[in-house]
């Protein structure tokens, strides 16, 4: 059951990670996995290698094969594999179905991201350990750090294709998409890197993949062991700073927006409903599946909390 429900975490996460605007790490936080998932990460590192290269050498050796066994376990692999397994599971499967969505069905599909996101704000509210002035502080500077980041003027789709800023675009991309209320695939659209990652996905570009994949593994060691010690040294402070860019993330994900003709996913300007239509109503019974969704992934995450807790 734990691992089912793992494989479904990632599978959340991977399809947050193909949306521009939201956040795979927003799903880890409000499902409760994202410390976990943060120190799973960081724990990789030299001594990880090394073990491995040491087994790859004289893989019949048995202390070696137990000295790898006990760094597994260390780095919790065998739960990370099989997060990332729900993850690209998820991407590979819905992909297109998302894009559709938010081409065709806008603000109802938006509307049950949002659903999903307001209640389990609770979540990572409840990790507080303080709940003082400097964790306001720090939760209204991420939130107007987020719309400030919205609003800025974005590069047209293809400009900046040259590989240099091909591998700052995947550590960049990285970076956010680890990060709650910060989308990556929406970095790469500012950056003007979105539309040529797709494009070298669908057509096999391996030079491209492979310059924005090592931006990807750059970014993710570097930035994750910083976060590893900002929740060490400043828990609740980085804590109420993530919640701010949830909070954030609810700016962008408004599912009424006045967009240009030709617009894709979720660019456009916010607005209020214009009639209380049957595209209201649609919207307005996302937003209440989201909700439920939301509280069925808070239960989940509360039923197996002790057994998530036990494998570790």
């Amino acid at each position: 059951m734990a691992t089912f429900l793992t494989c479904i975490q990632g599978m959340l996460m991977g399809i947050a990670n193909i949306i521009p605007g939201v956040s795979g790490g927003t799903f880890a936080l409000i499902l409760g996995i994202y410390e976990r998932l943060i120190t799973s990460i960081g724990a990789f590192g030299m001594q990880t290698a090394r073990l491995l290269f040491q087994l790859l050498a004289k893989p019949g050796d048995t202390q070696r094969r137990q000295d790898f066994k006990h760094e597994i376990k260390r780095t919790d692999t065998a739960w990370l594999l099989i997060l990332l397994v729900g993850a690209a599971a998820a991407i590979l499967a819905s992909s297109r179905l998302i894009a559709y969505l938010l081409d065709e069905h806008r603000a109802p599909t938006l509307a049950f991201f949002v659903g999903l996101i307001v209640p389990s704000i609770l979540v990572p509210y409840g990790l507080l350990q303080r709940r003082g002035w400097k964790e306001v502080l720090a939760c209204l500077v991420a939130l107007a750090f987020l719309i400030a980041l919205t609003v800025l003027p974005k590069p047209a789709t293809g400009e900046s294709t040259g590989m240099i800023v091909l591998f700052l675009s995947g550590v960049i991309a990285i970076s956010a998409m680890i990060l709650p209320g910060i989308s990556g695939s929406f970095v790469l659209m500012m950056m003007g890197q979105y539309r040529t990652v797709l494009e070298a996905i669908n057509t096999g570009d391996i030079p491209r993949l492979l310059v924005f994949a090592l931006g990807c593994l750059v970014g993710i060691i570097a930035f994750v062991r910083l976060l590893n010690f900002l929740l060490r040294r400043y828990h609740s402070t980085t804590m109420a700073f993530l919640i701010g860019l949830i909070l954030g993330s609810l700016w962008v994900l408004w599912p009424f927006k006045q967009v240009a003709a030709g617009a894709k996913i979720v660019t456009g300007t916010n607005v209020l409903p214009q009639a209380f239509d049957s595209g209201t109503l649609w919207s307005m019974g996302a937003l209440l599946v989201g909700l439920i969704c939301s509280a069925g992934m808070f239960y989940m995450g509360k039923a197996l909390e002790k057994p998530g807790e036990e494998e570790k």
